[in-house]
């Protein structure tokens, strides 16, 4: 019992850490440190080393999944370089117009959805939307804080994990289970309707809000400004082809059972973007080196995280909590929901977590009865709930990247990513009994 409360002891401290505002490459090793001092292990050998230690973990992370995190931020790169980011706010912004201000929230929140589920990373949508956002906010005179609202639920919900055949990361790594992106495609959709209809309450309530309240725009950072020629944008069709051609590459390949399919769509989108901006990007190779630069804080970040979830499995208090988690009524699913979400929390990285369960418990939980797909959707909707933690590495890059702060910013995270993706869950988990 004292070795488990030592380890809820470091990953308290991680939360606690992340709130004064430490980054997450200090605040991890230290965790780490923390836990496997109260739970009686020799430091060096829980840090150094390879298999489930400090830096195996990371290790193992990056290489695992470095190509996702590569192509991905390269097909951002290419979207943004060329404007054809612009062409598609253009032209959803054609639809919804720009005075409205909650039509403008929505507005932002349906070209996240466009962009993450075509392949463009959550780390690289960050930059867009403060491109697109911060002139519409500053016109209408929207507090800045706002904007977290629609990037969270565009990108952050229903194409980051329970969306089928999202090419996302936390989509991507249960896979190793050897079921499709799309897997579990009905419950998954359904369930999909249920984060819809919070997310679009919810925005409209926290608007109402502030406005009420008298909130203004203040400008934070940099002033951004925009300046274009029509004839300098990619046409929309050119804009949305590369996001088309990576969904619908992981569509097929999941029906016919293609290997790596993930990587082959972003590839593939990579590559078609290069031939089809050639003339709005006079220099590729800029793009190329600065989006492959791009990738490497996202990744390292969830990395880092990764590595304290390898300490916490290694931890002998982890043992005692396997013991009680394996004694929650409901069988193996709720055994493997009880199971990420406390990696995911403790690590505060669904993907970081998703690498240590995939492998270590997947299997097992397959063979006592469990549905391949309704687990890989499981997993991965528990996973994307339980991260949204304030020590997560995207919450990180958020502020950091907005000029925001976690008290003024995070309750809309959680209430977006963490209650949004459990009510996910619970549909999910519902449904089962009624499809599986």
């Amino acid at each position: 019992m004292a070795l488990a409360i030592g380890l809820l002891l470091g990953i308290a401290l991680m939360i606690f850490l992340a709130w004064k505002g430490w980054n997450v490459l200090i605040l991890a090793p230290v965790a780490a440190i923390v836990i496997a001092l109260t739970n009686h292990m020799p430091v060096a050998k829980a840090m150094l080393g390879s298999g489930k230690t400090y830096f195996g973990g990371l290790g193992g992370f990056l290489v695992s999944y470095m190509i996702i995190f590569l192509l991905g931020s390269l097909l951002g790169k290419y979207m943004e370089d060329s404007k054809a980011t612009i062409t598609i706010a253009n032209s959803i912004f054609k639809l919804t117009g720009k005075n409205d201000p909650y039509k403008v929230l929505l507005a932002i929140a349906l070209i996240g959805a466009a962009l993450t589920y075509g392949g463009v990373t959550m780390f690289i949508f960050i930059f867009a939307v403060v491109a697109l956002g911060k002139p519409i906010f500053k016109e209408l005179n929207l507090p800045w804080r706002l904007v977290l609202l629609p990037m969270f639920f565009g990108g952050c919900t229903i194409t980051m994990s329970v969306l089928p055949a999202t090419p996302s990361i936390q989509n991507v790594v249960p896979t190793a289970l050897g079921t499709p992106l799309t897997s579990a495609p009905l419950v998954s959709l359904i369930a999909c309707v249920v984060v819809v209809a919070w997310g679009l309450w919810y925005m409209k309530w926290q608007l109402n809000k502030a406005v009420k309240a008298g909130e203004e725009y203040v400008e934070i950072g940099q002033e951004i400004k925009i300046d274009y020629k029509p004839e300098e944008l990619p046409s929309l069709l050119a804009s949305v082809l590369p996001l088309l051609v990576v969904v619908g590459i992981i569509v097929y390949g999941s029906i016919v059972k293609m290997n790596n399919v993930a990587i082959i769509a972003l590839l593939a989108g990579v590559i078609v973007s290069a031939a089809l901006y050639w003339k709005y990007i006079p220099n590729q190779l800029a793009t190329l080196n600065v989006g492959a630069t791009n990738a490497v804080m996202p990744l390292i970040f969830t990395a880092a995280a990764t590595g304290v979830g390898s300490v916490v499995t290694a931890a002998p208090g982890f043992t005692y909590l396997m013991n009680l988690m394996s004694g929650v009524p409901g069988g193996v699913m709720t055994q493997a929901v009880a199971v990420t979400a406390f990696l995911s929390c403790a690590s505060g990285s669904a993907a970081g977590a998703l690498g240590i369960i995939v492998p270590q418990f997947g299997p097992q939980w397959i063979a006592a009865g469990a549905n391949p797909e309704l687990l890989h959707r499981v997993m991965a909707i528990t996973s994307a709930a339980w991260s949204a933690m304030p020590h997560a590495g995207f919450v990180f890059s958020c502020i950091a990247v907005f000029g925001l702060k976690h008290k003024q910013v995070y309750k809309d995270m959680f209430a977006l990513g963490f209650c949004g993706a459990n009510m996910a869950l619970i549909t999910v988990l519902a449904l089962a009994a009624i499809f599986y």
